[in-house]
């Protein structure tokens, strides 16, 4: 099916930059929902340059070949929005791919953690992209499995607060669904004292948890104040196959480490969440909970939760707000609370 074949089911013309596994997750789930995808785009000198999208995301051909020419191709295919799957942080590279997509006058949705609200921790280069974007008549938004779990059903479950005094939340994620890079992020297979030492002298750039806590605090309404972080690592208590390394991780070795950010706000309400990223024993699976203290006390849980699906399917559910949204850079907070499209709509002017 070529991608003509869905024109009149949708008017918004998708462009993936970042054909890797999420980026192909999210091609599969825009044809299951007939949404046009008009161009696909990867870094200079990749091996996937020449291959068709549809084909490496294992689909019948769409006649979308992967292109490292991002300017040229974006001024070829005209997206309305861009969705970016390609790494975490807004440094200098990821900056310059999301400059290249609103100069072309697309809207960029990305999956980037720090992007859910990344002033505090970018700063200045993330006042720089907004301006850019403003000045462009574009929005840029950062969402995924945290703008769902950790904000919007979040911000929903306190609405029901008479008093709150602390938000709690603790959740877990299963490293071998990212693959061997991921593993070795988490230090999976450490001694602890190797991981003692990682721990004490790296370098670390600010959580997920971090940045997701900054974005629920303004969903709830709240003033942070100075984070804290604290890292401890989790032990295996038998050997553990590891699928991301392809080995086994012996007893009292590592199997990832926990996060667990603390934000304090001039309000007096502390916002808590501990991530867990380790290699998972047979039975385990991803689950988000979080929990209030206040009047009344409120918990709110999810088992078995597909994070991979979750970080992707959200996004596509969130086209149509990015593509309606202000101009500038406009986080989960800001847009209308998520929901379900059972039609992904066109792009409409805003």
């Amino acid at each position: 099916m070529n991608d003509s074949d869905t024109d009149s089911a949708s008017a918004i013309k998708v462009a993936i930059y970042g054909p890797g596994a999420m980026g192909l997750h999210i091609t599969r789930l825009l044809r299951e929902r007939g949404v046009r995808i008009v161009a696909a785009i990867t870094r200079p000198g990749s091996e996937k340059v020449g291959e068709d999208l549809g084909t490496l995301a294992g689909l019948a051909p769409l006649g979308v070949p992967v292109r490292s020419d991002a300017k040229e191709t974006l001024e070829e295919t005209e997206p309305d929005i861009v969705a970016v799957a390609v790494s975490t942080y807004l440094d200098e590279v990821m900056y310059e791919i999301y400059a290249t997509v609103v100069r072309a006058g697309a809207n960029v949705i990305t999956l980037a953690e720090e992007m859910l609200y990344p002033v505090p921790t970018a700063g200045p280069r993330a006042e720089q992209l907004d301006e850019l974007a403003r000045r462009h008549g574009v929005t840029v938004t950062g969402t995924g499995h945290q703008d769902a779990y950790w904000v919007n059903l979040v911000s929903l479950l306190v609405g029901s607060a008479q008093t709150l005094h602390t938000v709690e939340g603790e959740l877990s994620w299963n490293v071998d669904d990212f693959g061997p890079a991921v593993a070795k992020q988490q230090q999976v297979g450490q001694t602890v004292g190797e991981f003692n030492s990682w721990l004490a002298n790296a370098t670390r750039k600010p959580t997920f948890g971090r940045t997701s806590l900054y974005a629920l605090a303004a969903a709830i309404g709240l003033t942070p104040k100075q984070p804290e972080t604290r890292t401890t690592p989790v032990i295996a208590t038998k050997t553990t196959p590891c699928q991301a390394l392809g080995e086994d991780i012996a007893a009292g070795r590592v199997l990832g480490y926990t996060d667990t950010d603390t934000l304090h706000t001039e309000e007096g309400i502390e916002l808590i969440i501990s991530s867990t990223g380790k290699v998972y024993d047979a039975g385990e699976s991803d689950f988000n909970e979080w929990r209030t203290t206040g009047r009344p006390a409120l918990h709110l849980r999810n088992d078995h939760v597909i994070t991979p699906d979750t970080t992707c399917t959200t996004l596509v559910n969130r086209l149509s707000d990015v593509i309606r949204a202000e101009p500038g850079i406009v986080t989960v907070d800001r847009l209308p609370q998520l929901r379900y499209h059972a039609t992904l709509g066109s792009a409409s002017p805003r």
